[in-house]
């Protein structure tokens, strides 16, 4: 990936968004119901549970909160528009996309961002960024607190990343080496706002 694309490449990022953004549709399950509806609901929450079971962490407490707040909540749903969001936003900040990160991620990720993308072009240097795939997906938190809810996501990736100078030379990582990359993403959303978006408020590496 590389801070200056071409028209194709701008195209394609669009579509990925475009996607992801259908994808986060379904994350708005995890908006608190009223008890009413939770019992109409209940027939379906032991299929439901069972179904995702494979997902949760060992301990399996990052589901029981998520439960408590929608018991119908769909985790692989949930992941699989996790893990686009992870592939985008790894997109935008590899190309210097700010208008994308502003509708991911928020301020203080933002910030970091920012600063970093400044920096490269500051010193006239591009990162070109490949995603191989990523290998795990997994909930490991979660909470609701204050009207905010939050789910910590433990990605494992394989990438090839390198940064370039202005003459082309590199200056840092290896066009020919595979990393694996272990990240833990925090995503939050109101549980009462109007809008169904979440947003990445905090990256861990590990």
């Amino acid at each position: 990936m590389n801070e200056t694309t071409d028209p194709n490449n701008q195209i394609l990022l669009v579509a990925i968004v475009a996607f992801y953004w259908a994808l986060l549709a379904g994350w708005d399950q995890l908006l608190p119901r009223s008890d009413d509806d939770k019992t109409k609901r209940g027939d379906a929450v032991t299929e439901q549970r069972s179904g995702v079971a494979d997902y949760a962490s060992s301990a399996g407490q990052p589901l029981d909160v998520i439960r408590d707040i929608d018991p119908n909540f769909d985790l692989a749903a949930f992941l699989t528009g996790a893990k686009t969001a992870y592939e985008v936003i790894l997109r935008a900040y590899a190309d210097g996309d700010i208008q994308t990160l502003k509708r991911l991620v928020g301020p203080e990720v933002l910030e970091t961002f920012e600063r970093a993308i400044a920096g490269r072009r500051d010193r006239e240097e591009t990162l070109q960024l490949t995603l191989i795939g990523v290998s795990e997906a997994k909930v490991i938190e979660a909470l609701e607190e204050n009207g905010t809810a939050e789910i910590g996501v433990r990605f494992v990736s394989e990438v090839v990343s390198v940064t370039r100078s202005a003459n082309d030379r590199v200056v840092a990582g290896d066009p020919t080496l595979i990393v694996e990359v272990i990240d833990t993403w925090t995503f939050a959303r109101e549980t009462q706002s109007t809008k169904r978006d979440w947003v990445l408020i905090a990256t861990e590496g590990d």
